[in-house]
């Protein structure tokens, strides 16, 4: 193997340890039931639907949005 072949390698087994990472911290603290942004519940029937919720719907709306038009324009 040369020096290439191994710098792939590395690079595919850090890319999985990340990933691998960030999907277990997602998925491993089910929500409080209190949004992160404007601190109000979170509704129910969002919970239900995804235990995981961080924000409520309209905070979501509004990251969603910020997100939306950062990819369309850039960060600003």
């Amino acid at each position: 193997m040369d020096d290439i072949d191994l710098a792939a390698e590395r690079i595919e087994a850090l890319n999985t340890a990340a990933i691998q990472a960030v999907l277990g911290r997602a998925e491993t603290i089910p929500s409080n039931g209190t949004c992160r942004t404007c601190g109000e519940g979170i509704e129910p029937e969002r919970l239900r639907a995804n235990p995981y919720a961080k924000l409520c719907h309209d905070c979501a709306d509004e990251a969603e949005a910020k997100a939306k038009l950062a990819r369309r324009c850039g960060p600003r």
